[in-house]
């Protein structure tokens, strides 16, 4: 669907950790993560429809698919009373709030429910494969991007972006709440890629990278420190030519604010904020001229404070508000609507190899050149009928040790070398699959698109 306009809705609430009276911090939250999560959603749709209830009227009505509202909460907005949630609870939040925005009065609405955060721990290398009780626990901290009103659609309306950079700020460092993660306890999922043109770019929905199509529009999303002017984790990957540039970005946070040298967005895109952090909470959306121009804000509305009844309890049990978010209920910040730039793509041009290897075995190789010319970088996708790549991309080196589906060995090794003259560059290649080795340049390429074209031993 072809949007014209998007109006952008921050749910601004205080999801820090509570600052107490001796200046120790308390992760909020319900002992009983079911229970925690289930008043954490009940309070966002409480959210969700003050948001829709002070839309401003528009008469005659706008029709379907003409403008997007999307409504963002901040970092940190599922966590828990012990900082973050088992793995299990996990994916029992993702699905209530699926649920939540899959009903027909979200059409037209995307939301980002702030960021989730999980926790496993690491297993021993060696049978019976138990829990490694001297490992640091594994956290992984997430935003859910989730397209409104696709009930029969499961999870293609869902994008996950995850969070790369662990903040100082992220867990309590000291005397938390019995049972609570203590930072020195606690390490990130290790980043998924190391930057670079291309890489981030989601291949499928939950891979976790941060450049996503959805309802028509190409995002960016950055969580908190991810978005920090000397991380810049998009603008150190931007997108590869003929691909689409980023029309809106999204930053939730809980201690960041836009950051200028971070805006990977095309001319007249939008960068929005919103941000939990304690007294100093806000959203911001700003276009990029450039430079960047803040929008003022239309409205600004409280979310009701009253207690939250949990139906599966009995008798209902009700939840306090401040016994989950320090400051209360929060308020909804409203954007006036704004028209959506036109989408543009990255220029420059690729060039795209095939190799059929053997009969079970094909390496398509993909040179990336800028405007200018120039050589960028490379990829390779490896496809067999009896070995699964998964489709992904390589970046080079590449070296990978696998089994097909007979339960034999699959070895591919690739690295960058130096070419012959007049050839810059060639694509050394160790390969051993059944019914094919071969070791030595695959090809040679031209440092530019003015050169030779490349030559290859196929």
């Amino acid at each position: 669907m072809a949007y014209n306009n998007v109006r952008f809705m921050g749910y601004v609430i205080d999801t820090a950790p509570k600052l107490n009276p001796d200046g120790s911090k308390t992760y909020l939250g319900l002992n009983n993560p079911q229970q925690d999560i289930e008043a954490r959603c009940d309070l966002m749709l409480r959210a969700m429809t003050t948001a829709r209830d002070a839309l401003p009227a528009q008469s005659p009505p706008l029709p379907p698919g003409d403008t997007l509202n999307v409504f963002m909460a901040p970092e940190f907005f599922f966590r828990g009373a012990s900082g973050a949630y088992q793995m299990d609870d996990v994916q029992l939040a993702i699905a209530a709030l699926q649920r939540i925005a899959a009903d027909d009065q979200w059409l037209d609405w995307v939301f980002v429910f702030g960021t989730i955060l999980g926790v496993s721990s690491p297993t021993l290398n060696t049978p019976p494969y138990d829990i490694d009780p001297l490992a640091n626990k594994e956290v992984y901290n997430f935003a859910l991007v989730q397209l409104g009103g696709v009930a029969v659609q499961g999870d293609t309306g869902a994008r996950v972006v995850m969070k790369e950079l662990m903040s100082g700020v992220d867990f309590i460092a000291a005397a938390a709440n019995p049972g609570g993660l203590l930072l020195g306890d606690v390490e990130h999922l290790a980043p998924s890629t190391t930057g670079g043109p291309g890489r981030e770019q989601q291949a499928v929905n939950y891979d976790g990278a941060g450049v996503f199509e959805l309802a028509g529009i190409t995002w960016g999303l950055e969580v908190c420190l991810d978005h920090l002017g000397t991380v810049r984790r998009l603008q150190k990957s931007p997108q590869l030519p003929g691909e689409n540039l980023v029309q809106l970005q999204l930053v939730p946070s809980c201690g960041m604010g836009v950051q200028a040298p971070s805006v990977i967005t095309e001319f007249g895109g939008y960068v929005f904020n919103c941000d939990g952090s304690r007294a100093a909470r806000h959203s911001t959306l700003a276009q990029q001229v450039p430079p960047l121009v803040n929008v003022a804000l239309s409205t600004s509305t409280p979310v009701s404070g009253a207690p939250i009844a949990l139906q599966s309890t009995s008798p209902v049990l009700d939840v306090p508000v401040s016994s989950l978010y320090a400051s209360g209920p929060g308020v909804v910040n409203i954007y006036p609507a704004r028209a959506i730039p036109a989408r543009q793509t990255v220029p420059g041009s690729t060039v795209r190899l095939f190799w059929q290897a053997s009969a079970d075995y094909q390496f398509v190789f993909l040179l990336v050149y800028d405007d200018n010319g120039s050589y960028v970088t490379m990829m390779c996708e490896a496809r067999s009928r009896k070995t699964n790549f998964h489709g992904n991309n390589y970046y080079l080196p590449l070296s990978l040790q696998m089994q097909d589906s007979l339960k034999q060995a699959v070895s591919i090794q690739m690295r960058l070398a130096v070419g012959s003259s007049p050839y810059a560059g060639a694509v050394w290649c160790k390969i051993s699959v059944p019914g094919f080795t071969f070791e030595g340049n695959a090809f040679e390429f031209s440092a530019n698109t003015s050169g030779l074209p490349p030559l290859t031993v196929w």
